[in-house]
């Protein structure tokens, strides 16, 4: 395993995030599904799916608001999630920051298990490809723009999420980001 850096991780997020929405209709690869392992036992904790996050989401969330207000069709949503996810939006990876999310049932036991944990390791692997690094853990309250963002974007997926959840904060410790 190779030391590198936070950016080249995120490209390569970007660029499996851009060919799952172009090429698969948005149905999440491998390589979007975080395997969390506890620090000193190597026991595998949970796989769950990431949100990447990005810097400035405030104008994103409100953008995305706004698409599941205009209709109340599911299938409308998503194709409208679709496009928009296909087209420019990870074209720029250096709009995205150091952490990634993950929506999980309210007061579920792995979501209680991490946060007593509060680092855990992470790998993301596809196609020959990997990364493993140690995140920090936090719970994010509603009011958090990455709250919002996660909620709203999860939203276009899932069509009965409703804000009785819990979604928790994973940001990387870039002095320990390997490629494998």
């Amino acid at each position: 395993m190779s030391l590198i850096e936070w950016g080249d991780f995120i490209i390569w997020q970007c660029s499996l995030r851009q060919r799952n929405f172009r090429m698969f209709g948005g149905k999440p690869s491998e390589g979007t599904l975080a395997c969390l392992s506890d620090n000193k036992t190597n026991k595998e904790l949970a796989n769950i799916r990431s949100v990447l996050m990005e810097k400035n989401c405030l104008n994103t969330t409100k953008m995305f608001k706004f698409m599941h207000k205009q209709t109340h069709d599911p299938e409308t949503k998503f194709d409208k999630a679709i496009k928009f996810f296909s087209s420019e939006y990870y074209n720029s990876p250096e709009n995205f920051k150091e952490s990634f999310t993950a929506t999980f049932t309210y007061q579920s036991k792995i979501s209680k298990e991490l946060l007593k944990k509060k680092k855990v390791s992470v790998q993301f692997f596809e196609r020959g490809t990997g990364f493993n690094f140690t995140v920090n853990i936090k719970k994010l309250k509603k009011t958090d723009s990455e709250w919002q963002y996660t909620f709203w974007h999860n939203s276009f997926f899932n069509s009965n999420l409703n804000e009785k959840i819990e979604i928790l904060n994973f940001s990387p410790n870039n002095k320990e980001l390997k490629k494998i």
